[in-house]
């Protein structure tokens, strides 16, 4: 009988084995995983990571699937991406995620939770580039369209969401793309914001004839406008071209943007693309941490130091020399007892209050905002924040908008929270009590933000003589200066009867932009007798001058390694820069905060030629 009954034991636990290991069998499987574009992220960028999934089980998959990083000690770098996605039985899909990538390689990992179990499959980034991709869009399959020693990208992977494709210098295209309404406007979007578009004849050498949504892209008349990027027309069809055919029809013209593209010949012969020599101060070139450190001394609770050091220091003397009198004169020991519990408690409740109180005793936000104003009455939206909270919690961030991506452009340590893309992006994130989080925001908002109409302009070899534009409906209160760039030089207007009017006022663009006010500001000075003391902690002054250069950098989108003397802004176009207060439509919908503050550049271009987009 006992016998019998072992056997039935151990057939039971065989049978619990076996179930188990069905449903690990019965897991969605990871296939591929494509990095950024170039299958080579871009460092300091957001790139899209776009992975392979296919459900091998007669049963749908529906949950959270989740993307981070990880040190090669097993800890998590950054926040968790998180996106919900269904998977039909047995069908493979793709799902997308936009991280923010360092100039470090590492572990990524994904995880999911499917039959009450945690799975999870780790992946080795390659080595981030500095350089942005240049690749070819092609259908789905099409591998015999695929131009030699071009890199290719499916069409299909191209990312819905505006703000993705930072890393994406370069596109070539010899077809209409097949795209739903997202796509369509993210593409378009890229091109506005510095992206540049090769068109080549199709694979009959006819023209590309596109509809009405890329109307812009039917213009023939090499090369057109569209915002700060650039199309060109190209006579040929690509599989005409050898490779260095094609890099001499790629790197013929790039004279008319303000950052000069990068010539195709690295990515043509599939060389890596090596660190420049002359772009060494990585600080220099993370514009995005940059900033954001800064806004972090600007926004965080400040304590008390003083206060705190002096109550730690009686706190001392009583645990200490106090102590020791009261044990060594005292006749009664309970006397000691009593002192001892009551300074204990007292110095608890002392600390707990002291604490928490702060200079700053509201939750505040301090913000930059860089918006984009497109030509179809929408802006791009891009944020720099830091949250200071007092009380703690858990918060869900969310703004206005129909396109989001939330990152928190965190590289050495973890946070606690997901970021989710799209349309209904937010970010969930947990802060402690006295304690900050930063986080970078892009967003695409169905509205105009600024209008004007330009009414006279006059200009000579030396630069503008005369400028006038009149302010429409939609233009920004509180407004702190206005600019415009034409040129090689940056102008100062000033308002006046409803109008925008060149005050006389200018100065050269190479200097402005190769200012750096970040570097001076007081919080990056330690105190040389005690670095870990601050005893003149004050609150940093959250002024213009401090920002404006990068700002007006950023707006023009002009990286440091393109930063010459004879930068100069194209002469078929201006761009109007107006400098204001963040509104209240445009700081966090999510949470409630007391205190906002912030700076916003609005950027316009204003077409001065037959040439303009």
């Amino acid at each position: 009988m006992d016998r019998a009954n072992s056997y039935l034991k151990w057939l039971f636990v065989l049978l619990v084995f076996v179930a188990a290991n069905e449903k690990v069998a019965e897991a969605i499987e990871i296939h591929d995983i494509r990095w950024g574009f170039n299958n080579r992220p871009t460092a300091y960028h957001i790139n899209p990571v776009t992975l392979l999934i296919e459900n091998p089980d007669s049963e749908p998959f529906e949950g959270e699937i989740q993307f981070h990083q990880e040190s090669f000690r097993g800890q998590q770098i950054d926040i968790a991406l998180s996106t919900r996605t269904y998977v039909a039985p047995f069908e493979k899909k793709w799902v997308q995620y936009y991280p923010y990538f360092s100039d470090f390689n590492g572990n990524w990992i994904v995880s999911w939770d499917q039959n009450d179990l945690r799975h999870s499959q780790s992946f080795l980034a390659p080595r981030p580039v500095t350089e942005k991709s240049i690749i070819q869009l092609v259908t789905p399959g099409s591998l015999n369209s695929v131009t030699s020693g071009v890199k290719s990208f499916p069409e299909d992977l191209y990312p819905s969401v505006t703000g993705a494709t930072d890393a994406l210098q370069e596109i070539i295209l010899d077809h209409l793309p097949k795209w739903e309404k997202t796509r369509r406007e993210a593409f378009m979007d890229w091109i506005y914001s510095g992206g540049i578009l090769h068109l080549f004849f199709d694979s009959n050498g006819d023209p590309l004839s596109f509809p009405d949504s890329y109307r812009l892209l039917n213009r023939q008349t090499s090369p057109a406008f569209y915002g700060k990027g650039v199309i060109y027309f190209h006579q040929h069809k690509l599989k005409d071209l050898s490779p260095a055919e094609l890099r001499q029809v790629i790197n013929t013209d790039k004279l008319y943007s303000v950052t000069p593209a990068r010539e195709i010949e690295n990515q043509v012969t599939g060389t890596d693309v090596a660190y420049p020599s002359k772009y060494e101060n990585a600080f220099y070139k993370n514009t995005d941490e940059e900033l954001l450190a800064t806004l972090t001394e600007i926004s965080k609770p400040q304590q008390i130091w003083y206060l705190i050091f002096l109550l730690s220091f009686i706190y001392l003397i009583i645990v200490g020399p106090v102590y020791y009198l009261i044990t060594k004169y005292s006749e009664h020991y309970r006397t000691f007892y009593l002192v001892y519990g009551l300074s204990t408690l007292l110095f608890c409740f002392i600390f707990l209050f002291v604490g928490r109180y702060s200079t700053n005793q509201t939750s505040q936000i301090h913000s930059l905002i860089v918006a984009d104003i497109l030509p179809n009455h929408k802006t791009i939206i891009s944020e720099w924040s830091s949250l200071g909270i007092v009380s703690g919690g858990n918060f869900q961030i969310t703004h206005t908008g129909e396109s989001h991506i939330y990152s928190t452009c965190q590289t050495y340590s973890k946070v606690n929270g997901i970021s989710t893309s799209g349309k209904n992006g937010h970010l969930q994130v947990d802060i402690p009590p006295n304690s900050f989080r930063t986080f970078f925001h892009r967003a695409r908002i169905s509205k105009s933000l600024l209008d004007v109409t330009l009414v006279s302009f006059l200009a000579n070899e030396t630069g503008l003589e005369a400028l006038s534009l009149d302010l429409e409906k939609e233009f920004p209160r509180s407004v702190e200066q206005v600019h415009f760039v034409f040129g090689s030089k940056i102008y100062e207007l000033q308002m006046q009867n409803n109008q925008l009017i060149y005050s006389g006022k200018s100065r050269r663009l190479y200097p402005l932009l190769i200012e750096n006010p970040l570097f001076d500001t007081s919080y990056i000075r330690t105190n040389r007798l005690l670095p870990f003391v601050r005893p003149t902690d004050k609150k940093q002054e959250f002024t213009l001058e401090q920002f404006f250069p990068i700002l007006v950098r950023t707006s023009l989108n002009v990286p440091p390694d393109s930063i010459n003397q004879n930068i100069n802004w194209p002469d078929h176009r201006g761009k109007l820069l107006v400098i204001a207060k963040i509104p209240e439509s445009l700081f966090p919908e999510t949470p409630n905060i007391f205190k906002k503050e912030g700076l916003i550049l609005y950027s316009l271009d204003i077409p001065l030629s037959e040439h303009g987009g």
